[in-house]
């Protein structure tokens, strides 16, 4: 009779144990979602400023060379 009951409670703990998993799974899944769309949303910011570096870096060359142009027309 202990015996039953024993394993009695021990299955219905085991299977409450099971359900409640399914729960954190699916909690967790969603915090995995979350932060996949958050790690995309940077990437975006990040190569939107690679762009903007680089167009910066163009626009200094090219004010350096008239620059350029310009002291080696003093010189002369």
């Amino acid at each position: 009779m202990n015996r039953i009951l024993f394993f009695s409670i021990i299955s219905f703990l085991f299977i409450s144990g099971c359900a409640n998993n399914g729960n954190k799974f699916e909690q967790l899944s969603s915090d995995v979602q979350n932060l996949n769309e958050k790690v995309d949303q940077i990437n975006n910011e990040i190569n939107g400023i690679r762009t903007d570096i680089q167009n910066t870096k163009e626009e200094a060359n090219r004010a350096n060379q008239r620059l350029d142009n310009q002291a080696s027309s003093y010189k002369k």
